[in-house]
């Protein structure tokens, strides 16, 4: 399936369909923020050393449990367009876990929060890119009925 767009000199140049299955932005727009949260996580863990809010075996537990569950989410993103895996559910997980750890440093709350906010924007944004991507290339690529 081909479609004709102009490029920037005003040529007509075709668009063709990949051939394989198309590629999901999910990962790309939520894993940058799962592996960010992993270094935040790290950060409040040195944190945690020093205030020492709870015993240090507590702290590392902790600080490794939520990093397994990010890099898990960020590993498990469906990496094709209507693509059932268990990422975006485990990401979700991971940020409540992030915000429960206000408990313990409360700044974590913002922190938390913030990067909540950032994922679900990452995941609304990601999926909306596919569901266009989707029903660009359904529709012929761009071509517009006369």
């Amino acid at each position: 399936m081909t479609a004709e767009h102009p490029n920037a000199a005003g040529q007509e140049h075709p668009v063709e369909k990949p051939d394989g299955p198309l590629k999901s932005k999910l990962p790309v727009l939520c894993g940058s923020i799962l592996i960010s949260e992993i270094c935040v996580v790290y950060f409040a863990g040195l944190t945690g050393i020093g205030l020492k809010p709870v015993s240090l075996p507590l702290l590392i537990a902790g600080v490794a449990v939520i990093t397994v569950v990010l890099l898990a989410a960020a590993i498990l993103l469906p990496r094709r367009i209507g693509q059932k895996r268990p990422g975006v559910l485990l990401g979700w997980i991971g940020q409540a876990l992030i915000v429960a750890c206000g408990f313990v440093l409360p700044a974590m709350f913002f922190v938390g929060l913030v990067f909540a906010g950032l994922y679900a924007a990452a995941v609304y944004w990601g999926r909306r890119i596919d569901r266009e991507v989707v029903e660009y290339f359904r529709t012929g690529g761009g071509e517009t009925a006369a």
